[in-house]
């Protein structure tokens, strides 16, 4: 957005250079060079505005975070201990697994984003790990993994999360919209949950909307 209007402005300045040229006499021809001169300074000055909302929008991704940390815990907090490894069906992961598989790929997103080494060992193993298939152990590395998420986008400038990159090989995006990605995924899992801690006996966290 802010080239395609460096573009244009560069295109004002070429159309008013022409115009001085013919008139280079005349007020109208100052006022013409003048006129050349802003608008050569400001095409390629980065606004303050600019540059204030991409710091106004990284700390939001972090308050974002940090507010996801808050509500996937207090879901683990609502499933009874009975629960930790209920499964609605064979065929699906157990409420267990399915936090592991959010902090799995919380933690393996935002280090490909960052290049931040995780805190947490074999992330990719952390859903047949049954060291963490207990309430305790559970809650203790999922907000471990959150606690990465943070530490790692705070340590991480906004020129860095709005550089291109292929994420796992093959999508291609910027570091900030592969985070989003990540947001967008774990909540998808930690809405699925709801229905595991119903089952189980229990009842959901309320929504931290606002």
């Amino acid at each position: 957005m802010i080239l395609t209007a460096q573009l244009k402005v560069v295109t004002l300045i070429v159309q008013l250079k022409r115009i001085t040229m013919k008139n280079i006499n005349s007020t109208f021809g100052r006022i013409a060079m003048i006129m050349i001169a802003v608008f050569t300074i400001s095409a390629f000055a980065t606004p303050e505005s600019v540059k204030e909302k991409t710091l106004d929008d990284n700390a939001m991704m972090i308050a974002d975070w940090i507010w996801a940390k808050e509500y996937t815990m207090a879901y683990i907090e609502s499933m009874p201990e009975t629960g930790i490894n209920l499964k609605p069906t064979d065929s699906v992961r157990s409420f267990a697994e399915q936090m592991l598989h959010i902090t799995s790929a919380n933690v393996g997103f935002v280090a490909s984003v960052t290049s931040m080494p995780p805190t947490i060992e074999d992330v990719r193993g952390l859903e047949k790990n049954e060291s963490y298939k207990n309430k305790a152990a559970l809650t203790e590395v999922v907000a471990k993994g959150y606690d990465y998420v943070i530490a790692a986008l705070e340590a991480t400038s906004s020129e860095k999360l709005a550089e291109q990159m292929t994420l796992f090989g093959q999508y291609e995006m910027t570091g900030a919209e592969a985070v989003h990605k990540a947001f967008i995924h774990q909540n998808h899992h930690r809405g699925q949950c709801a229905v595991y801690i119903r089952l189980a006996g229990g009842t959901p966290a309320p929504m931290k909307l606002l």
